[in-house]
């Protein structure tokens, strides 16, 4: 399947006003309470919403999902839809939102179910 530039342009829309509600300096708060306590990394992988949740009351919008990115760039946890480019995928889009602290950000993301 492939993700066409107006079912992109159409899934931003769509979500457009969730990302202008997203509390940002939650999010900052999430990746500098993970960069002072990087223990927290272990629970964030088996569940980041929750985690997230319990460290200062961030609420993941509806038909998104979170990550921490490292100095690196690893998402934790992995990516598992691997929506970043594939041999079988000629064209996809995703919608990704970062706040961050120091080498550490919460990323937000979500891609169309056509990808």
């Amino acid at each position: 399947m492939t993700t066409t530039t107006n079912t992109l342009r159409e899934f931003v829309a769509a979500n457009a006003g969730q990302l202008a509600n997203v509390d940002y300096a939650k999010m900052r708060g999430v990746a500098k309470a993970v960069y002072d306590d990087p223990s927290l990394l272990d629970a964030f992988a088996q569940d980041p919403e929750a985690t997230a949740r319990a460290i200062n009351g961030f609420e993941v919008p509806e038909g998104f999902h979170i990550h921490i990115a490292d100095a690196q760039n690893n998402f934790i946890p992995p990516e598992d839809d691997g929506i970043f480019g594939a041999e079988g995928i000629d064209t996809w889009g995703r919608i990704e939102t970062r706040a961050g602290y120091k080498t550490v950000s919460l990323v937000m993301c979500a891609a169309p179910a056509e990808h």
